[in-house]
């Protein structure tokens, strides 16, 4: 009977103290709700041009620069759904020409142009195989340019936009990530031989 009596007296105390918390709750008073000002430091300049004015200032230099970047023909985006290799383009918009379009293939093809250029100064030397898997991961080339040796891996970065991209005993595929170009090196049998 002693347990009951204390829980009695506890829940007692508890509702108490919340009826005395509901009731300092509902005397306290609204918060008193006033318009902020600025009281330290310079004015704003929209409020200083309001006030000038009357009203808001509208910038028509602004306006007229921005009416001109609209109406400015830009290039035409990129395809990213045509087919790998194809050189089809978007006609430009604005115009009817095909102008952008040949400026644009004949850009891409360049760009490839100089890409292959640059991948043919690899030579495949050999390959070591280094553990057994399906997809040959584990095999690396050792390539050459320019008197120099470079060792690489499938998904290896030969230079920052050349990547190792498939190595077989015959053969090594590199890409080209800019041009997005693929360029297969067959093995070179003689290292003092230049390659056709």
């Amino acid at each position: 009977m002693d347990a009951k009596w204390k829980a009695l007296i506890a829940i007692g105390l508890v509702a108490l103290w919340g009826g005395v918390a509901y009731w300092q709750w509902g005397a306290l008073p609204d918060p008193v709700r006033r318009p902020l000002a600025n009281t330290s430091g310079p004015a704003s300049s929209l409020a200083r041009s309001i006030s000038r004015t009357g009203g808001l200032r509208v910038h028509l230099e602004q306006l007229a620069s921005a009416r001109t970047q609209r109406e400015a023909t830009f290039t035409a985006p990129r395809n990213i759904f045509a087919a790998p290799g194809s050189d089809r383009t978007l006609p430009a918009a604005g115009d009817g020409s095909d102008g952008g379009q040949s400026n644009q293939v004949s850009e891409q093809a360049a760009q490839q142009q100089a890409a292959s250029l640059e991948l043919d100064q690899y030579r495949y030397l050999g390959f070591v195989r280094m553990g057994e898997s399906a997809k040959g991961a584990g095999n690396t080339a050792v390539l050459s340019k320019n008197e120099e040796v470079v060792i690489g891996r499938v998904g290896q970065h030969l230079e920052r936009h050349l990547v190792v991209k498939a190595i077989t005993p015959e053969n090594v595929t590199l890409r080209d990530t800019r041009a997005r170009v693929d360029h297969t090196v067959p093995l070179t049998e003689n290292a003092d031989e230049p390659q056709p």
